[in-house]
């Protein structure tokens, strides 16, 4: 089983730091980012535990071939969104082989997670009947389960990752992978089985359904964003509603969480180009941002650091902090 963790001051060399998901992130609340990532590998299952200091949209797709399964760490300040569905202390996230995905992040959210090997997960499956209806939660984005079935997966998938694993090789040594994996599924297997299906209030889909949707016509307007008139009128929806959805999903204003994206491309530009072959003027009006003394104000109250300050021309893991990694 190989450990590793890293400590990272950059949310985009976090999102590089596994190409195959593509992931991609995008800060909202200001301040300066810091995330953290542990991981426990063996040949069929990735167990990870991720935390990241400030709030974040979480954007990308899960490799084929695989299954994963997150729950949250720690009490929730504040309410996190899959796919547009609230998630609560006791709720699970499910993400099949290609599923693409959208996680709206609170400040210091934690979770861990388990990926599998699909392959092996069915195999599992097989050997292991479950209960009537439990598989078919398989294809929910987000469940509830028992709060005694959480604490045993939540048990069996941080002992994974403990110190103590990276500290002492003969415990390590009798660790092996089909034993790993078949101890975590057996928490997922009692976790399902007791499971109900997560309950979505119909206001609270529609106002990540219309945030969605603005954010994705913001994304894709280059240098001529809509206006909140605009996405409303587009949406057919009041200004008022449209406020209370952005109030609702991303604690801000429709205004400020816009900007935030258009920011957060700002700084994935800067990051992937050369200095000579992108300044930042450019880079700024591309994305609407004609004043430019304007733009490197809230680009710094944003992201803590001026344009300028930003590290240019790669998204490779330079600005990352200390690794600590056990292999055996």
């Amino acid at each position: 089983m190989t450990l590793k963790l890293d400590v990272f001051d950059n949310f985009h060399v976090h999102g590089a730091s596994a190409p195959e998901w593509n992931q991609r992130y995008l800060q909202v609340s200001p301040g300066v980012m810091h995330s953290s990532l542990a991981e426990a590998t063996t040949g069929s299952i990735h167990v990870f535990r991720k935390w990241m200091s400030e709030r974040v949209i979480q954007q990308g797709c899960l490799p084929n071939g695989k299954i994963c399964f997150a729950i949250p760490l720690g009490k929730l300040a504040e309410t996190p969104r899959m796919q547009g569905h609230e998630m609560h202390g006791d709720s699970m996230v499910v993400l099949r082989s290609g599923d693409e995905f959208t996680l709206q992040r609170p400040k210091g959210m934690e979770l861990v997670a388990v990926t599998f090997e699909l392959d092996e997960f069915r195999r599992l499956s097989e050997e292991r009947p479950w209960a009537p209806g439990a598989r078919t939660l398989l294809s929910r984005s987000v469940l509830r389960a028992p709060g005694h079935a959480m604490q045993r997966l939540r048990y069996a998938l941080l002992s994974l990752l403990d110190d103590t694993l990276a500290t002492d090789p003969r415990k390590s040594e009798a660790i092996e992978d089909q034993s790993v994996s078949c101890g975590v599924f057996e928490a997922l297997h009692e976790l399902f089985n007791g499971a109900a299906d997560a309950g979505q209030a119909v206001g609270s889909a529609s106002a990540s359904y219309i945030v969605a949707q603005c954010h994705r016509m913001v994304e894709g307007s280059g240098n001529s964003p809509p206006s909140v008139e605009d996405l409303c009128l587009r949406l057919r929806t009041s200004r008022r509603t449209l406020q209370n959805s952005f109030r609702q999903v991303a604690d801000t204003t429709p205004v400020d969480y816009l900007r935030c994206v258009r920011l957060n491309v700002v700084r994935r530009q800067l990051m992937s180009t050369r200095a000579v072959d992108l300044n930042i003027a450019q880079a700024a009006a591309d994305r609407g941002f004609n004043h430019l003394s304007h733009f490197a104000q809230r680009y710094r109250a944003l992201f803590g650091e001026l344009p300028s300050q930003t590290l240019r021309g790669s998204t490779c893991a330079t600005t990352s902090g200390p690794n600590t990694i056990a292999t055996t």
